[in-house]
């Protein structure tokens, strides 16, 4: 009766184990894949100069949202308080996303 749980127990964790090391293998291929196509796509880029055509107006919602917080602007009535930015000025999670952001421009 222990040995049958014991049997089923290691199954269990064998084809937990295998199904880790799928994922492992998928994603570090899709990682190579996207690597080759942002190297091939950066020399034609290079090459191009941006216009204001070329962005969405989400991203150039997202610019303007983030130039008005770059400058401070504090004169209005903010309704925003500055406690919970400074909580996350020393985040864990915003070095984490700044790594991974800044990871894939150095290759």
């Amino acid at each position: 009766m222990i040995s049958d749980g014991l049997y089923v127990s290691l199954i269990g964790l064998a084809i937990v184990f295998l199904v880790l090391v799928v994922l492992l293998i998928a994603i570090t291929l899709l990682n190579l894949i996207e690597r080759k196509k942002s190297i091939n796509n950066n020399s034609d880029e290079l090459s191009k100069k941006p216009s204001n055509k070329d962005f969405s107006k989400l991203e150039l919602t997202a610019a303007l949202v983030g130039v008005s917080l770059a400058l401070g602007d504090n004169k209005s009535s903010n309704t925003f308080s500055s406690e919970p930015v400074s909580k996350f000025e020393n985040s864990n999670w915003k070095a984490l996303g700044q790594q991974r952001l800044f990871k894939g421009r150095g290759d």
